[in-house]
């Protein structure tokens, strides 16, 4: 029989079974099953899923695909068969296409920049004694810019003259230009062996 019972212990809701198990050798390991149940049968249904914990245990880095028409262990044991590799995991990330867009257009009063030189007064302190000095800076405003235009009547008359803004086309937001669908794959984990660590038995 591949499962022994070695001995048992109760506990307050359960029970905690030491047994040995024949699976690469004789393994010496427990579980915590429920209070009423048969250790022996208990654990023999459980038989392959105690095989697949030992080898959790022994590649506890193992990534382990699931085979169609394969029970866990089988799958598990297919993968050591096959050199206990990690398989490489990949990552491929999509940017999609993006259609032209044409710029966007305002319109806005343009303005006149002008500077003028103006000077101010101010007292420092300079050599331990209160110095006033003319301090000239140079200051730049931006001024509606307009111009006289013609005025006529309903008839058609000129009448005058009337002052209007000069007004000027501006970029609000820029033009796109067309993105093709790209992509890129990328290595997220190269594949890699994983090493087999030493059984430890339990201790009763």
């Amino acid at each position: 029989m591949a499962i022994t019972i070695n001995s048992t212990r109760e506990n307050d809701t359960d029970q905690t079974v030491y047994f040995s198990i024949d699976f690469d050798g004789t393994k010496k390991w427990h579980g915590d099953i429920p209070k009423d149940a048969d250790p022996q049968a208990h654990l023999d249904a459980m038989e392959d899923t105690l095989k697949c914990g030992i080898l959790r245990k022994q590649y506890r880095e193992a990534d382990v695909p699931q085979l169609e028409d394969k029970t866990a262990l089988e799958s598990f044991e297919a993968w050591i068969a096959a050199g206990c590799k990690n398989a490489e995991i990949t990552k491929t990330t999509t940017t999609p296409a993006q259609p032209a867009v044409d710029a966007v257009m305002g319109e806005r009063q343009k303005t006149v920049e002008s500077s003028e030189e103006v000077t101010t007064t101010e007292i420092v302190e300079q050599d331990g004694k209160m110095v006033q000095k003319s301090v000239t800076n140079t200051v730049v405003t931006n001024t509606p810019e307009t111009k006289e235009v013609p005025l006529f009547d309903e008839a058609g008359e000129e009448v005058g003259t009337t002052t209007v803004p000069v007004m000027e086309s501006y970029e609000i937001t820029p033009a796109v230009e067309a993105v093709e669908e790209t992509s890129e794959t990328v290595v997220v984990r190269a594949e890699t062996v994983v090493e087999k660590t030493i059984w430890k038995d339990t201790a009763e």
